[in-house]
């Protein structure tokens, strides 16, 4: 069983407990682009319960993993997790939730509520997930797959720049995800009746879900040399 401390490392925890994630978001710690930082350090800087959260994170670390277990798997292995997990997924859904969320922004426009500025922002992460995924599948991928097998320095040398404006698209992505969470309540529906509002609010989070695993797996594993 893993024992879960504040001096960890926010990117180790999700290493050994990778159910954490779920825990973090919801607290907006982010581990993505601050996955280097412990637990105790990240408490410092927010406004969560240190104590709730170890005990929380450390009762997930007694649950066996689902799945495919990252932390046993090299760097080359990673990639090809990733194309398979997420990329297909991600390129089919991300233009069809886009245009689900325009729906719910347009039927709730009159009320008091901010979906148009939710739409807004998940046309954003829409827009650069599309590219981001395009852009790693045809040129950083191949390059990391030849710098980690190879131990290349000239793919090393022609990656630093792609990597430099990824990470700050990852920036983006998880600002923008952290203020469309904010503006529903936690993906609340503002009508719990209302199927459209439900089925919609839960895609969100489950789309942030899976985006922020695949962005912490790309800076706190896959980027770490480049950093």
């Amino acid at each position: 069983m893993s024992n879960i401390s504040e001096t960890m490392k926010l990117k180790d925890i999700l290493f050994k407990v990778p159910a954490a994630a779920g825990v973090f978001r919801e607290i907006d710690i982010d581990f993505v682009n601050h996955g280097d930082q412990t637990l105790k350090k990240a408490h410092e800087a927010g406004n969560f319960n240190l104590e709730n959260i170890l005990y929380e994170v450390n009762e997930f670390a007694k649950q066996r993993i689902e799945g495919i277990d990252v932390s046993f798997m090299d760097q080359t292995s990673i990639i090809k997790y990733i194309e398979r997990k997420y990329y297909d997924d991600l390129l089919d859904e991300l233009p069809v939730l886009n245009d689900y969320v325009e729906k719910l922004a347009k039927k709730y426009k009159k009320e008091d509520v901010e979906y148009d500025k939710v739409a807004e922002l998940f046309y954003n992460i829409y827009r650069e997930m599309t590219v981001h995924i395009e852009t790693e599948e045809s040129d950083v991928y191949p390059l990391l797959l030849t710098y980690y097998e190879q131990k290349s320095s000239v793919a090393f040398e022609a990656l630093k720049p792609h990597i430099t404006r990824l990470l700050d698209e990852h920036r983006n992505i998880v600002n923008w995800f952290k203020q469309i969470r904010s503006l529903t309540n936690g993906y609340t529906p503002v009508d719990s009746n209302e199927p459209l509002n439900v089925f919609v609010l839960k895609k969100l989070e489950e789309n942030e879900k899976n985006i922020m695993t695949l962005l912490h797996l790309e800076n706190n594993l896959l980027f770490t040399p480049f950093r």
